[in-house]
């Protein structure tokens, strides 16, 4: 009789880190706590989640929807993060 193992959750969890790392070179939403929200790509991010983002769009939080080549966001901003 065979038995199947279940794999543990440290093989399953998928780390914040980790997930942020596939979404670089993808276009994200970016909620911030001044409830301004930008639309981008991802260029790159460090260990505290600050962001640099190009082509960014904000879509909410300003009346001209003004646009921006490159963007550094900071971590102590962000609310949420969503790909597109």
């Amino acid at each position: 009789m065979s038995e199947t193992t279940t794999p543990s959750l440290a093989e399953t969890m998928t780390l914040p880190l980790e997930l942020l790392d596939q979404c670089v070179g993808k276009k994200l939403r970016v909620y911030l706590r001044d409830r301004h929200v930008y639309e981008g790509t991802l260029v790159g991010f460090d260990d505290l989640v600050n962001l640099v983002m190009d082509n960014v769009t904000e879509v909410a939080g300003s009346p001209d929807n003004s646009i921006s080549d490159r963007m550094l966001i900071s971590s102590r901003t962000l609310t949420m993060l969503a790909p597109l």
